[in-house]
C-alpha cells in the first residue's frame, strides 16, 4: 500500500511518515513550500537559529544546514501571491498536486488538501487539526468545497478532542468514519535535559520559572486569564520569572495587560523558536502553561509533558476521555482563579511537582508516541483501503 501524506499540519505529517518509515511502510510526505513556516519540516529537525521568523522560513535555505529525507516532496502553492497576479501558475500547482495523488493507492488530506483530494479519484481520509472550527460556518466558495471534501472522505482524523462537539452536530458527515488519534510526539527527541546554562539568562537557582509558548489569541488560548494569575502568583511568590512567546494577534494587548498589571520585569518575551531550540525552553522552565480557552491540546502540552514538565491548561474533561479513556496528569485550569491556585499548589510542593512531571511523560510515552500514533495512522488507513 503507497500512502501520501499531503501536507503538515503542526509538523504531524512529518512526525507520522517518519515512524511510518521507520516501520518499513511506503510513506511519502508531500509538504506546500510557501505554507507557514511552522509546518515545514525544516521547523523540526534543520539546525535553525533561535532567530528564524517562521512567517518568512526559506526552506531552501534552511536546507543549507540540514538534508530533507528523500520521500519528502515539495510542491508550491504560492500562497503569498494573489490569484490576479498569477493564475496560471497556480492552477497549474493544484493540477500538479492532483496528479501526485494518482502515484499512490491512498492519501492522507492536511490542510487545505481535501479540497482536491475529492477530485483525484483517489481514496483518501482527511486530517483535521482543528480547520473544523471554522470552515463550516463559512459561506465562502473555498469553506463549501472543504465541507464537500470531508464529507466525501473515506476517514476523518480528528487530532483535537474537542472538536468532536463540532462534528457531531454536522449532518453532512457520517460519524462512523470519524477516528482519533492525537499529535505523534518523539520521546527520543522530546526528553529531559540538562539546560543550566539556558535557564541561568533568565532566572537565578532559587527562583521559578514559567514558560508558556501559546500564540497571543486571548480567544483561543486565554492568554489574558494566565497573565492576570501570574500576577497574582507574583505576589505570592515574588522571586519569579515568566517567559512568554509574543506572536500573533494579541501580542500588544498582552504586552499592554502586562504593563498595566505592573510585572513587566517579571515577564521576558521571546519570539516563536524553532523546535530543536523549543525543547530547551520546556527543560529550562519549572512548568509550562498553554491554553486556557478550546478544552483540548495541539503539541505544545504534550511536548513540555514528554520533558517531564507539569502543565497547566484547560480541558474538557468528557471529551479527553472519549479520546483516551482516562485523564491526563495535568492540573486541570479553566479560569483565573485555577490557574492561580495550581501555581500556588505546584510551587509549593517541590516533590509533587517531581512526581507531576514524571507521570506526565509516562503518559505522553503511553498515548502521543510517535510508534503509537503511526500504528494508529496505519490502522485508520488500512480501513480505507
Amino acid at each position: 500500500m503507497r500512502i501520501l501524506i499531503l501536507g503538515n499540519m503542526a509538523n504531524d505529517g512529518y512526525a507520522v511518515a517518519k515512524e511510518l518509515r521507520r516501520m518499513n511502510q511506503d510513506v511519502d510526505l508531500a509538504v506546500n513550500l510557501s505554507d507557514f513556516g511552522m509546518a515545514l519540516p525544516e521547523w523540526e529537525d534543520a539546525n535553525l537559529s533561535a532567530e528564524t521568523d517562521p512567517y518568512s522560513l526559506d526552506a531552501k535555505n534552511a536546507r543549507n544546514t540540514w538534508t530533507p529525507p528523500d520521500w519528502i516532496h515539495y510542491v508550491d502553492f504560492m500562497n503569498k501571491i494573489s490569484w490576479r497576479k498569477n493564475i496560471i501558475s497556480k492552477i497549474k500547482s493544484r493540477f500538479d498536486v492532483i496528479k501526485l495523488m494518482r502515484e499512490y493507492d491512498i492519501v492522507e488530506a492536511h490542510v487545505p488538501f481535501s479540497i482536491y483530494c475529492q477530485f483525484s479519484g483517489v481514496p483518501y481520509a482527511a486530517y483535521d487539526a482543528g480547520w473544523i472550527r471554522y470552515f463550516p460556518y463559512s459561506k465562502k466558495i473555498r469553506s463549501k468545497f472543504a465541507k464537500r471534501g470531508y464529507s466525501k472522505a473515506k476517514r476523518i482524523i480528528i487530532t483535537n478532542p474537542d472538536t468532536f462537539e463540532i462534528s457531531d452536530s454536522l449532518p453532512y458527515l457520517d460519524q462512523n468514519k470519524i477516528f482519533f488519534s492525537p499529535f505523534a510526539i518523539d520521546p527520543e527527541k522530546y526528553k529531559p535535559m540538562d539546560v543550566r546554562e539556558l535557564r541561568a539568562n533568565y532566572a537565578r537557582e532559587d527562583e521559578v520559572l514559567l514558560f508558556s509558548p501559546a500564540r497571543q489569541i486571548w480567544k483561543e488560548k486565554g492568554n489574558d486569564k494566565m497573565i492576570r494569575a501570574f500576577a497574582r502568583f507574583a505576589k505570592e511568590v515574588p522571586k519569579s520569572k515568566f517567559i512568554m512567546v509574543g506572536w500573533s494577534i494579541d501580542e500588544e494587548n498582552s504586552k499592554n495587560l502586562v504593563n498595566d498589571l505592573g510585572i513587566q520585569d517579571r515577564i521576558v518575551w521571546i519570539p516563536p523558536v524553532p523546535k530543536g531550540i523549543l525543547i530547551q525552553y520546556y527543560n529550562a522552565a519549572d512548568l509550562v502553561l498553554d491554553q486556557f480557552v478550546l478544552g483540548s491540546w495541539g503539541t505544545s502540552t504534550p511536548e513540555a509533558m514528554a520533558c517531564e514538565k507539569p502543565v497547566l491548561m484547560f480541558y474538557k474533561k468528557n471529551y479527553i476521555l472519549r479520546a483516551f479513556g482516562e485523564e491526563p496528569p495535568i492540573l486541570n485550569s479553566y479560569g483565573e482563579d485555577e490557574i492561580y491556585s495550581n501555581l500556588v499548589k505546584i510551587v509549593r510542593n517541590r516533590e509533587f511537582a517531581i512526581e507531576l512531571g514524571k507521570k506526565s511523560r509516562e503518559w505522553i510515552i503511553k498515548t502521543h508516541s510517535s510508534r503509537v500514533v503511526a500504528l494508529r495512522h496505519l490502522e485508520i488507513l488500512r480501513k480505507v483501503v
